[in-house]
């Protein structure tokens, strides 16, 4: 079926009639190949030189090959399961060693890539009425500072598919059958691959609360069933992380105004080298992180209700992130939050809403004058973009040299994989 793509160019205002007749295939995928060039443009060599990273390779592959696939879907991982993570890295099992790396990025990259489309579809037009904003707020997502460790990775995509779900409850509703069914297929997938499903049953009670949509208590009720599966996991089994937190006042406060200010405004870089100066000292800190938080409340008050549930889905993950929180195990969990580039994983949330409610703050008439006091804020936004865009390559560890290596073992010997970070390994046991 063709419709005019001037449609989807075009506001209430008047249409802006650019080509007559395309067909919306097309469209979707042109849209998910830009969203996905541009994720890949953060770190190429995701894809050209394509590597395990962290659990991608010790958890999710060693197991899957090591084990029975089917028996790995069954054990937690980091007190939680991740369903997503095994499935993946079950399905490149089918591929040579050398190339699962690539799969598991892949599916990464095309999960990141799909959230921008949903944002900027028509799905979210309820939400955010304007097209030129739902573009602007995909670009945010895809170009979000601080955003290293969930950049092309299987063992964090788990958080882009809470966004994923978190768009589901927010968009208005699908009227295609195979929509309703990805809705409800993405719902329970990601309610079994991390604790968000957690945090996500009190934003679809609250939007069933004022909507009363049987869509939203269907979602709800998944999430529902997820979260008490998952807290099955967290009660049986314990958090990797061993050390305290360290927390203090002022810790709060250095990682508030850290990574959810800072990081997201200028990025991650920038907020590196302001650490190391005279200038970041506890007023400081404590200035930029009420700052930070006038800016939600402000959204918070003159915002539509998904604006206000995204707010209060960021205020969760980071109030989770604080309590309870994976970093190290060589010092107290709130110092090493303090450090830039860290656990950033924990910021994506909080860094997304923040970049929203400045656009939203510095455009929205219903602002007033005060929008001005916005600007400046929200430009800076494009510094923070340019300073992170271009992210770390991970360190290359030959790994299709070690790939052969597999190849040619015998039956039974363990061969170990040097993988990223720096100190991890996989080890498998040719079959």
């Amino acid at each position: 079926m063709k419709r005019q793509i001037s449609t989807f160019f075009s506001d209430r205002g008047g249409p802006v009639r650019v080509i007559r007749s395309v067909p919306w295939s097309v469209w979707y995928v042109l849209l998910l190949l830009a969203a996905a060039l541009i994720v890949i443009s953060h770190r190429p060599d995701a894809v050209t030189n394509p590597q395990f990273w962290a659990e991608d390779g010790r958890v999710w592959y060693a197991q899957a090959y090591n084990l029975d696939p089917l028996g790995a879907f069954l054990l937690p991982e980091a007190g939680y399961y991740q369903t997503i993570s095994r499935a993946i890295a079950a399905l490149s099992l089918l591929f040579p060693l050398k190339w699962a790396p690539m799969v598991l990025n892949l599916f990464a990259i095309a999960v990141q890539a799909f959230n921008a489309f949903f944002i900027a579809s028509e799905r979210m037009s309820q939400a955010v009425p304007s097209r030129l904003f739902r573009f602007a707020a995909a670009f945010i997502y895809l170009a979000l500072p601080n955003s290293y460790e969930t950049t092309a990775n299987l063992t964090n995509a788990q958080w882009h598919l809470g966004l994923t779900v978190l768009l589901i409850i927010l968009a208005k509703p699908a009227e295609e059958v195979a929509w309703k069914i990805f809705d409800y297929a993405a719902t329970a997938l990601s309610a079994l691959s991390g604790p968000l499903c957690l945090l996500l049953v009190p934003i679809a009670a609250i939007k069933y609360f004022y909507r009363r949509k049987k869509r939203v208590l269907i979602l709800a009720a998944i999430l529902f069933i997820g979260s008490a599966i998952q807290l099955s996991a967290l009660f049986v089994f314990e958090r990797p992380s061993s050390q305290p937190l360290g927390a203090s006042f002022f810790g709060a406060v250095h990682i508030i105004a850290g990574q959810c200010v800072i990081s997201p405004l200028v990025g991650a870089k920038n907020y590196g080298l302001l650490i190391r100066t005279h200038w970041w000292t506890d007023v400081f800190t404590s200035i930029t992180a009420a700052g930070g938080l006038a800016v939600f409340v402000l959204a918070f008050i003159l915002g539509k209700q998904e604006v206000r549930l995204l707010i209060i889905f960021a205020v969760l993950v980071c109030a989770t992130a604080l309590i309870n929180p994976a970093v190290t195990k060589l010092e107290p969990q709130w110092i090493a939050m303090q450090t830039p580039l860290t656990a950033s994983r924990y910021w994506l949330f909080p860094g997304i809403t923040l970049l929203v409610c400045l656009a939203f703050l510095a455009t929205n008439r219903r602002v007033g004058r005060l929008r001005y006091a916005f600007i400046l804020p929200a430009l800076l936004m494009i510094w923070g973009f340019v300073a992170d865009w271009k992210q770390p390559r991970f360190k290359d560890l030959n790994f299709p040299e070690y790939a052969r290596e597999f190849d040619a073992a015998k039956p039974g010997d363990i061969v170990t994989i040097p993988i990223n970070p720096d100190g991890w390994d996989m080890s498998l046991k040719k079959r």
